[in-house]
């Protein structure tokens, strides 16, 4: 009772319905008198009763915890039938007894939601008049609230107050726990009022584009190098609104760091994510009746055919922000609704030819990989390899390794697809298969522009790698990129493909596989000791320390901050290549390679830095497979 009492204080308190003085004085009055606190409240003037029901509902004591089909029966909301009734339903789902009356049509949720309350011990609240705060709202990304049937209220103390369906969920509070980095303080509510909040306040349409809007400044408009406008003009203000909120989200997720911006049309709203560190983050929604208008705002700027929504598109189109010139990449893809048929995804990636040059130490290369690797770049033929999934930051690697060989002396050389970062004195084209510029049709052309050094963005048919085998037999040094896991297995794809295993141990000389994870934030990483069995799994010895990140404001209260590679480096040797002639599968390969002790797997790498404090352990055993 104590605890409900206490509870029930701090939400109308939250609401600025009372304050503290009030809640004192009337916590007095409740002692001396017995009269319950929310009775008291009334009878002292501080809120009404329809009021206090608003948002509390009805307050109902029980003197000790019954069944609940005992209560029901004790307040006269069911009859002995219907209990039975009710127990047979739930002895045939395997529901919980009150869901299978709501059910059965004999309580209302409301009324059930009165009586768990009491029964637990647990503050019930109304949440249909509750005023939320957007702000802590968005703590718990719209997924998981509406998976778990749960919306944050207040925080007090650093404790966040959750209404939740069943406050018994531990394993719910646990979770939430861990994603907020708080305390939590469950209290109940009605199912059909959390997924009615969630809705609320979550999609906020109009409401979040009048704080967005309100949030762009004079110098916040969206610079554009080079588009075709297509004679569209904003007329009206909600025209202009459409602009101003295309220039906001590009702009916020320039400034953000993001990769990627998401616009996907759901049922009831038009969602929008930025990728943030290999992550998607939920920002803002956008207004569902504005998605055509900023689709096709979009289309217009990426020089697009804003007529044709039933069909992939690509366009692209330049932005000015703060001084530096930014690529934006657009991708349209038309999905299904149900309710609204067929609406266009958009997908910009971000691409930034100026950005920060990085160095191997930046990316995340350990001394004796990179000391190997910067050897193998300095070679004055063959072939160097670099393999890993979409996204791992392969076209980064081969960047910075051309900028490390760059030299007066040489003709560099790359055909990419596209080209995402400018290198000075660097000779790059893009592919335009369009055009009928691919890849292997390139090659041809490079040859004959007496290079020294050739970077191909992709090894994807076997013309290509024939045409890259031979550049390297004569006398070049060739940079490429495959799609394999780890690598042992560019060997195995290079014969899948058809070249000859003895061209392939002829001419390459290093294949380096790569992933990226998420880097530790260095202001708030702490040391802990995991779980036996997880350090077991990854063959860390047992009491060993490592780091896992807070979450402070520096990170976003996430604990990370930024991204690091993890890299393992196969440079061949006589029994390799006797492997490779043999046509050998690539674990054989790597077992060897790990046997040989110059070898460190992605595995390995990631626990050097798991040890080294630079990422985390749940990171690395993500992103790579048991050795």
């Amino acid at each position: 009772m104590e605890r409900r009492r206490k509870k029930l204080g701090e939400i109308l308190i939250a609401q600025g319905m009372i304050n503290e003085e009030q809640l004192l004085f009337a916590l007095q009055e409740h002692k001396r008198t017995g009269v319950s606190l929310g009775i008291v409240l009334v009878k002292l003037g501080y809120i009404t009763e329809d009021e206090l029901q608003s948002v509390l509902g009805q307050q109902i004591h029980l003197d000790q915890r019954k069944r609940i089909g005992e209560v029901l029966l004790e307040q006269g909301l069911i009859t002995e039938e219907q209990l039975q009734k009710g127990l047979d339903e739930q002895r045939r789902s395997g529901m919980r007894l009150g869901k299978c009356l709501v059910n059965l049509g004999y309580i209302s949720e409301l009324k059930l939601v009165d009586i768990l309350s009491a029964q637990l011990d647990i503050q019930h609240v109304v949440l249909e008049n509750f005023s939320f705060s957007r702000k802590l709202v968005r703590i718990v990304p719209k997924e998981m609230a509406e998976k778990y049937r749960v919306i944050p209220l207040f925080e007090q103390d650093g404790i966040i107050t959750v209404a939740m369906a069943d406050p018994t969920n531990l394993r719910t509070i646990d979770h939430l726990k861990f994603k907020t980095g708080k305390e939590i303080e469950p209290v109940i509510a009605a199912e059909k009022s959390i997924l009615a909040a969630i809705e609320r306040n979550y999609s906020a349409e109009l409401e979040d584009m009048s704080t967005l809007l309100s949030e762009v400044t004079g110098n916040e408009e969206l610079d554009l190098v080079a588009v075709e406008e297509g004679g569209e003009i904003a007329t009206d203000e909600e025209g202009a609104q459409v602009i101003k909120l295309v220039n906001l989200m590009i702009n916020k997720a320039i400034e953000e760091g993001a990769s990627d911006i998401h616009i996907e049309p759901l049922e009831r709203y038009v969602r929008l994510r930025y990728r943030i560190d290999g992550d998607l983050v939920e920002k803002n929604s956008i207004p569902l009746q504005l998605r055509a208008q900023i689709v096709s705002r979009m289309k217009i700027m990426a020089g697009m055919d804003i007529a044709e929504k039933r069909r992939p598109q690509d366009g692209r189109f330049q932005v000015r922000h703060e001084g530096r010139e930014i690529d934006l990449r657009v991708s349209s893809y038309p999905v299904m609704t149900r309710k609204r048929g067929v609406n266009e995804k958009i997908v910009m990636r971000i691409l930034d030819p100026d950005s920060k040059q990085l160095s191997l130490e930046d990316l995340g290369f350990l001394p004796r990989t990179k000391d190997l690797f910067n050897e193998l770049i300095k070679r004055p033929d063959g072939i160097i390899l670099v393999t890993g999934p979409t996204g791992s930051g392969k076209s980064s690697t081969l960047y910075t390794a051309l900028r490390l060989i760059y030299d007066i002396s040489l003709n560099i050389v790359t055909m990419e697809d596209p080209v995402e970062m400018h290198l000075d004195g660097i000779s790059q084209g893009q592919i335009m298969p369009r055009a009928g510029f691919t890849f292997a049709e390139g090659m041809r052309s490079i040859l004959r522009q007496d290079p020294d050094v050739i970077m191909i963005g992709e090894m994807r048919d076997t013309e290509t790698c024939q045409m890259a085998i031979q550049a390297a037999l004569t006398g070049h040094l060739v940079f490429s990129t495959l799609h394999t896991n780890d690598s042992p297995s560019a060997y195995t794809r290079l014969l899948d493909m058809g070249v000859e295993p003895f061209l392939i141990t002829s001419t390459i000389i290093g294949v380096l596989a790569q992933r990226l994870v998420r880097r530790l934030c260095p202001r708030c990483r702490e040391t802990y000791t995991p779980d036996p069995e997880v350090l077991a799994r990854t063959g860390l010895r047992p009491g060993t320390q490592v780091f896992r990140g807070k979450g402070c404001k520096f990170c976003g209260n996430t604990g990370y901050k930024g991204r690091i590679g993890l890299y393992e480096l196969l440079t061949p040797d006589e029994q390799i290549s006797k492997l490779v002639l043999q046509r050998q599968p690539s674990d054989m390969i790597k077992q060897h390679a790990l046997k040989r002790g110059d070898f460190d797997s992605l595995r390995r790498d990631g626990l050097r830095k798991v040890i080294e404090g630079l990422t985390a352990i749940e990171q690395v055993m993500g992103a790579t497979q048991d050795d």
